[in-house]
């Protein structure tokens, strides 16, 4: 990690911005392309504006090019909004971020010669994956760490896809949390630090916040993911938020979870990678939230593209507060999007076509069925 000044709580807040997805790639003349990186940088700035974030987490799928001058080009757009606004970022990688030609590990030093406050390092480079590390955030007054912020790498995908189609957390980087979990703990007084966790893939456990849909609820009901897919599924009660696609889990439940609830320290976990997700809820006291894509490049949830702003109050971190804000909620005017998809979620959008195949499947037989009569008709006479 770079000599970086530590971050720290503000008159007894600190705020993380977090925005998933971006897509963005390296495409010099297509002007449509260059409307939808216009529409996120847009989202970004705006919310950064608005928000004030005292750091901002990309959750993965950020950007790829196919050599390292494209590759800086794209790193230099995704992090022109918090460098302009000065603020602090970190990331994840997802798994698109494996589709360039640079190592995960090149992109890290080009998101750090590119943008002198990227907080994200490789804490341990022989573990899987990379950019596998952990922030520690001190009080208001600079003089205690009091929060922690866990980044992992939930990696490609699997290897045997008769296993699962998304790889996961390999049990190295959970023995390496465990183990860092438990020194900081013996720093804290023998006391668990309170922490978040920040993630591209869910995982399976969301599942827990989801219930099968009833026969008349079918028609706001989605398809589960993987091995779920023939099962439709609605929020549970006390989940807030939106369920537009099965969570894109591992079908492998490596255990990230379980270590969860025995280290005692993680009080919510955050992820990216479904794009039109923004669902959040609490399985045994520790909060899931995914997170809405930010991006507009690759299949949106219309002009509700965003960005989840999380709260933690220094004189009370078991609270973990957080929101999410949209591109339409901030007034901003969509340049690569049709009108349809200005006004609508893709969900919505996809009933409406419904409703108009089914409309014109009905005016189709109606008028086939007048044309029968005066064939029948004519063939009378």
């Amino acid at each position: 990690m770079n000599n970086l000044p530590p971050l720290k709580f503000k008159d007894g807040k600190f705020k993380i911005m977090l925005a998933g997805d971006l897509h963005e790639s390296y495409a010099k003349h297509d002007p449509l392309i260059q409307k939808k990186t216009s529409d996120a940088t847009k989202l970004l700035n705006k919310a950064i504006e608005e928000l004030k974030p005292d750091l901002v987490i990309y959750l993965g799928d950020i950007g790829k090019a196919d050599a390292e001058k494209e590759m800086r080009s794209v790193i230099g757009r995704v992090t022109y909004p918090v460098s302009a606004h000065d603020v602090p970022l970190a990331i994840v990688f997802g798994n698109h971020d494996r589709e360039c030609e640079l190592s995960l590990e090149r992109q890290l030093e080009l998101y750090a010669e590119e943008y002198d406050k990227f907080y994200t390092y490789d804490a341990v480079p022989e573990l899987t994956g990379c950019g596998n590390c952990n922030l520690l955030i001190k009080d208001s007054n600079g003089e205690k760490d009091i929060l922690n912020l866990w980044f992992m790498d939930s990696n490609n995908l699997c290897d045997n896809r008769n296993l699962s189609y998304y790889d996961w957390v390999h049990e190295d980087q959970i023995e390496w949390y465990k183990k860092t979990a438990a020194e900081i703990k013996e720093k804290n007084d023998g006391k668990a630090m309170p922490a978040l966790w920040f993630m591209h893939i869910p995982v399976p456990e969301e599942y827990e916040l989801l219930r099968e849909a009833k026969p008349y609820e079918l028609p706001d009901s989605i398809k589960g993911h993987g091995t779920r897919n023939k099962i439709n599924y609605v929020l549970k009660d006390d989940v807030e938020g939106y369920l537009g696609e099965g969570p894109a889990c591992s079908e492998v439940n490596s255990g990230v979870f379980k270590a969860w609830k025995e280290t005692g320290d993680v009080l919510g976990a955050f992820f990216g990678h479904d794009h039109m997700n923004d669902f959040a809820g609490y399985v045994d006291g520790i909060l899931l939230a995914q997170n809405k894509l930010a991006g507009f490049r690759p299949y949106t949830d219309g002009c509700r593209s965003g960005v989840r702003l999380i709260t933690m109050d220094e004189n009370n971190l078991e609270d973990v507060n957080s929101k999410m804000y949209y591109f339409k909620g901030f007034g901003l005017k969509s340049e690569s999007l049709g009108p349809v998809q200005r006004n609508f979620s893709d969900r919505q959008v996809i009933k409406i076509k419904a409703a108009s195949w089914i409309a014109g499947g009905l005016t189709a037989a109606v008028a086939a069925g007048k044309a029968a009569k005066v064939i029948k008709k004519a063939v009378k006479k």
